[in-house]
């Protein structure tokens, strides 16, 4: 059986979720704990199948540049900072080069959702610090679909198309970010 991690959290229903091989349960403060194994236990088919899923996803945790990192979790933000910004910087030179478009201003910022945001009217880009993780290709992408929207806003097939034009393998490397 794998680990099962359990927060009680201000809601009304139960929520089982699979992440890096971890069992993780967000359940109401007045359940018990019983109740939530029993629940678990219930549900054994529906958590293989989130295990199986979460196994496929291409996950990048303790990678740098699609590498795997063998040092301490506490330790790789702190890598991150190091080694992202002059990767990002040959790639925003790269596009600037190639678009004619850049930023004012880069920021790396750690972000939940996203990979990066566009902010054209004051020309200032956000890259999320998670970046790292992935393989250099990935990062460019991901600069790259920022840099656009400097000049297209919309995410519609002229954006999609504009992207093509730099990077062939654009939607590719897109759906691969999503993972």
């Amino acid at each position: 059986m794998m680990d099962i991690e359990i927060k009680r959290k201000k809601i009304k229903n139960l929520i089982i979720r699979v992440e890096d091989g971890i069992i993780k349960v967000s359940a109401p403060k007045y359940m018990t704990k019983r109740k939530i194994h029993g629940i678990i236990k219930n549900n054994k088919g529906t958590i293989e199948g989130l295990k199986i899923e979460d196994e496929s996803r291409n996950r990048y945790k303790n990678h740098l540049f699609g590498n795997k990192l063998n040092i301490d979790e506490r330790e790789i933000e702190k890598v991150y900072r190091k080694e992202l910004p002059e990767v990002l910087d040959k790639v925003f030179e790269k596009y600037l080069k190639i678009t004619g478009l850049g930023p004012v201003e880069y920021k790396i910022r750690k972000m939940k959702v996203r990979w990066g945001t566009c902010y054209p009217t004051r020309r200032l880009i956000n890259i999320n610090l998670k970046v790292a993780e992935r393989p250099v290709e990935q990062i460019e992408a991901v600069v790259l679909h920022e840099i656009i929207h400097l000049k297209i806003l919309s995410h519609g097939e002229n954006f999609t198309r504009e992207c093509e034009k730099y990077l062939k393998n654009y939607r590719d490397i897109e759906r691969e970010l999503k993972c």
